[in-house]
């Protein structure tokens, strides 16, 4: 009978041992998806300044700009030599 008793407790030890391990588990996972999020965030609006640099850096006005700078000048239509695909 004390063996039976014994049994019992040592299951439902066992049991509550993983209830709490799992619970624990869910908790860490919770916070590392939240830190995850977070990051994600930062990542989408870093990607999105950087995106906007490069349209700032590639815009057409800015380019005329530094074309004028260099003192460049846009080709006659006789000089344009245009390649077929």
């Amino acid at each position: 009978m004390i063996y039976r008793y014994f049994s019992w407790l040592l299951v439902i030890a066992a049991v509550l041992s993983f209830y709490v391990w799992q619970q624990t588990q869910s908790v860490r996972l919770g916070y590392k998806v939240d830190n995850l999020r977070i990051e994600c965030e930062k990542m989408k609006q870093k990607n999105k300044i950087l995106r906007l640099k490069v349209n700032r850096l590639l815009s057409l006005e800015r380019l005329d700009q530094i074309a004028k700078q260099k003192e460049l000048i846009t080709p006659d239509e006789k000089s344009i030599i245009y390649l077929s695909e």
